[in-house]
């Protein structure tokens, strides 16, 4: 297991290192210290292991001043530093392919914020890593707001905690065909028979109903140990995906518009039980807490782990062009029980 706390100073040969200031750790910003211009992908595969070594330690990584110039580049780099590009399966947020399995980071109205969150933290296996290239930053607004998972944990209230430890989350989808995600997007299918069979193995319930409507729950952690690290982090759609995490206007009309088993998405306890609304509200603060900010340059590329760093999207406007792609397949059965050499804490 790789220990924090007690390893030489990590460096990348020709690159200078540094951090926003004290109080926005996040990301950690990796420059060439020949000037702009030098080959990333170079970079990737000499000194992959320090890459992994930093990124383990700050959770994101910043790679400003490189060779980066196409979403192909883009896909090779991924594919060099870590595994390649996956494809993104069981779809919640709006985004379309640009090169192989390099997608759109969302497609998202510009004038609607994101809340932070741990991308497809809600399915069976997740990516680990989590990419984005700055093809256009915005005029103005528009940054991608980071949050370390492991600072959110220990923010919370341990009873809390330990509530959601205890009972887990649940996370229902209502699939309308007038409104949201449809079931046909969400799995990239247009037979009922393979949602059913993609949903029996990654452990969803699966219920259909008239007008073609599909309703799924599935019921997942929201405490995940890094796999490297051993840490606990806050690791979970719980509150992305409650109706409380929406726009005051949105809220009103969805919850005048549905029962709460039948909104798009909702989360409830595991064993099915309201969240009361100042819990979610805990949780948003928690997040808003530890949440820090850069602004992008054209031709970043910023490298985070997905387990580690939450991350969300600024409103914005102009024209603004993020790409994303996702590596490192990672399941919760390998990530949700504390360490055994940890089992004392």
């Amino acid at each position: 297991m790789f220990d924090l706390n007690h390893t030489d100073e990590i460096r990348l040969k020709g690159c200078e290192l540094s951090i926003f200031d004290q109080l926005q750790p996040l990301p950690l910003v990796v420059q060439p210290s020949t000037g702009q211009g030098a080959d990333l992908l170079a970079l990737a595969v000499e000194q992959k292991a320090n890459i992994e070594q930093l990124l383990t330690r700050h959770g994101a990584i910043l790679f400003r001043g490189f060779d980066i110039s196409t979403p192909a580049t883009f896909d090779e780099f991924i594919s060099r530093v870590s595994s390649d590009a996956l494809f993104y399966s069981e779809r919640s947020s709006p985004r379309h392919a640009v090169y192989k399995n390099i997608y759109t980071s969302t497609d998202h109205p510009a004038d609607k914020e994101i809340v932070q969150h741990s991308e497809q933290s809600y399915n069976k296996s997740f990516p680990r890593k989590i990419f984005f290239y700055c093809e256009q930053p915005s005029s103005a607004g528009g940054a991608t707001p980071l949050a370390d998972a492991r600072k959110i944990y220990r923010r919370l209230p341990s009873d809390i905690v330990a509530t959601f430890e205890s009972k887990h989350y649940r996370y229902s989808r209502c699939f309308w065909q007038i409104m949201g995600t449809t079931w046909q997007t969400a799995f990239q299918t247009e037979h009922k028979e393979q949602v059913e069979d993609y949903c029996r193995r990654n452990d969803i319930n699966v219920e259909w109903h008239q007008d073609d409507v599909l309703k799924t729950h599935q019921i997942r952690p929201t405490t995940a140990y890094h796999p490297l690290s051993g840490e606990a982090c806050w690791f979970n759609h719980c509150a992305f995906f409650n109706v409380l995490s929406l726009d005051v206007e949105t809220q009103e009309i969805l919850q005048e518009s549905f029962e709460p088993d039948e909104l798009p998405n909702q989360t409830f306890y595991g064993d099915g039980q309201d969240i009361a609304p100042e819990i979610i509200r805990e949780l948003q603060q928690a997040y808003a807490a530890e949440r820090t900010e850069f602004s992008w340059q054209k031709g970043d590329v910023l490298m985070i782990d997905n387990i580690l760093v939450t991350h969300g999207r600024r409103s914005y406007q102009g024209a603004r062009s993020i790409l994303c792609g996702m590596s490192d397949i990672t399941h919760w059965a390998d990530v949700a029980a504390k360490p055994v050499d940890d089992l004392s804490g």
